[in-house]
């Protein structure tokens, strides 16, 4: 009788963990995931772009830094930044490993695999500047806490260095989940990058309160660490979903974003990328959305699409230029390229193709996007190439 009770407590115990983590990774549900798997590699290969793809290995071994030193708040003066290289290494190699995984290709797995775990023995970036206590909530350390004390934005600004180095770390660290979690998986090469990310754990701050920006407000590396750990994460998901809803306001702009001068276009489709994944780690999580969080979250769409026919739509809140500069002799001119070369926060071109195919956005995207785009390889905070999947799911 007693074993019979041990037994079915060990059962409840066990089911309650594994309820725990709700999807085999945070950002993305595992329906999606399961779909895109089921794609053949030729159709995959096809609509991420990556015919007649060759890996730059020519910049991966260039390695990450030591160290990121340099940056100003307004980081327009990156080609002068101590070990800012770091991030077009970064770029390539989450490309590659996006590829990998599309074309299934064992043997560059293999040898990205070694990749990270040569910048992992190596310590990679630790050098860089610790701007955040874990200990406390959003607190930065004495000397990190002076960004944007010049209107322009061109005073130094370590909370940048740190903030780079730490998002590299976390964007391989996702990519480690998704990719490589269950590769070899007695390799001793495991706990030598384990080891690494651990130590990188500690250098971003708990999650406090919602704002637009550092994935929101550190919410999504947070999430994803409680995901890892397989502990419960449904209060701190709903605490940004929360955040986001009350964000989005209701004339279609995001709060501190749409705002930012001549840079208000650039920031408001950043804020875009982090609501619609938002969204998606709601579908992978079970959470229903706010009753308002969708149709306000299309008005911002609007807006953006609007802003991208016309730069002089988004003038009215650019030019309160929270944080940053706006020229009165040249007021509707925004600094924004083509969205082929959006690496940042980019997934939603894709994800939003999917999920609202008749949505006239979803005609502008596929009008402007080809599969030369950064965000079908590539996420400058997510790592992996998460655009990837959902355009093939798209294209199907």
């Amino acid at each position: 009788m007693k074993k019979i009770i041990l037994i079915i407590i060990i059962s409840i115990l066990s089911s309650n963990v594994n309820a725990k983590q709700l999807s085999k990774f945070p950002f993305i549900p595992d329906e999606i995931y399961k779909k895109f798997n089921d794609l053949t590699k030729e159709h995959k290969v096809q609509t991420c772009g990556f015919e007649n793809f060759n890996t730059k290995w020519k910049i991966i071994n260039q390695d990450l830094a030591k160290k990121i030193k340099g940056y100003n708040s307004r980081m327009d003066n990156w080609r002068q930044v101590k070990g800012a290289y770091s991030r077009n290494v970064f770029r390539h190699y989450s490309e590659a490993v996006t590829y990998a995984m599309v074309s299934e290709d064992k043997i560059l797995k293999e040898k990205l695999f070694d990749k990270l775990f040569q910048w992992a023995k190596d310590d990679a970036l630790k050098d860089t500047r610790i701007c955040y206590n874990r200990t406390y909530k959003d607190i930065l350390r004495p000397g990190c806490d002076r960004a944007w004390s010049d209107r322009d934005g061109q005073d130094l600004a370590p909370v940048k260095d740190a903030t780079v180095a730490v998002e590299i770390v976390l964007g391989l660290n996702y990519i480690y989940s998704l990719f490589y979690s269950d590769y070899k998986i007695n390799d001793e090469r495991h706990s030598t990058i384990k080891k690494w990310f651990k130590d990188f754990r500690n250098r971003f701050p708990l999650y406090d309160r919602f704002y637009f920006g550092n994935s929101v407000g550190w919410g999504f590396p947070n999430v994803f660490d409680k995901h890892q750990k397989n502990k419960n994460y449904i209060g701190i998901l709903k605490n940004i979903i929360n955040g986001a809803d009350r964000a989005i306001l209701k004339d279609g702009s995001l709060k501190n974003r749409t705002t930012r001068g001549n840079r208000g276009l650039w920031y408001h489709n950043s804020a875009l990328g982090e609501a619609f994944m938002i969204m998606e780690m709601a579908y992978a999580a079970g959470i229903k959305l706010p009753k308002k969080f969708e149709p306000e979250l299309l008005k911002a769409v609007d807006l953006f699409h609007k802003s991208m026919l016309d730069n002089s739509y988004i003038t009215p809140w650019a030019k309160r230029a929270y944080q940053g500069q706006f020229d009165k002799k040249n007021p509707h001119y925004q600094k924004f390229g083509r969205l082929d070369s959006v690496g940042f926060n980019g997934t939603w071109f894709h994800s939003f193709q999917y999920r609202y195919p008749n949505h006239p956005t979803t005609k502008f995207l596929k009008g402007r996007l080809t599969t030369r785009a950064k965000s079908l390889r590539h996420d400058g905070h997510l790592g992996i190439g998460v655009g990837c999947i959902y355009s093939a799911l798209a294209k199907k």
